[in-house]
């Protein structure tokens, strides 16, 4: 009954997975807004890691989730590092997390965090 147990135990932990943070830098070569969503798209020179389950691989968002506090500061930081052509780095999972557009539910790669570089 022990070694049942104990097999059991392990097999759970085996399947355990955790998302990892993928972290390209690059400059901003674009922002991109629509007046009808409050999803914010970004373009970098470098376009990162492509996640399988977010249909594009060029493009990150700005989630439509986060509040509009959120989705304007970091719309900020990004437009600051365009006009002073310093690079960002952003921040994304490398499963899942994918924002959504109109119909199609997994689109472009959520950006989680972002900071300012050199």
């Amino acid at each position: 009954m022990k070694k049942l147990i104990a097999t059991l135990m392990l097999l759970c932990i085996s399947f355990v997975s955790q998302a990892v943070w993928l972290n390209p830098s690059g400059k901003v070569t674009g922002i991109i807004t629509y007046a009808g969503r409050d999803t914010v798209l970004i373009t970098l020179d470098s376009p990162g890691t492509k996640v399988s389950e977010c249909a594009s691989d060029s493009v990150f968002a700005i989630g439509h989730d986060y509040s509009a506090e959120q989705r304007a500061r970091m719309y900020a930081m990004f437009l600051a590092a365009q006009a002073s052509d310093r690079r960002v780095t952003v921040s994304y999972n490398d499963t899942g997390n994918c924002e959504p557009w109109g119909s199609t539910p997994s689109v472009y790669r959520r950006i989680v965090r972002m900071t300012l570089g050199n």
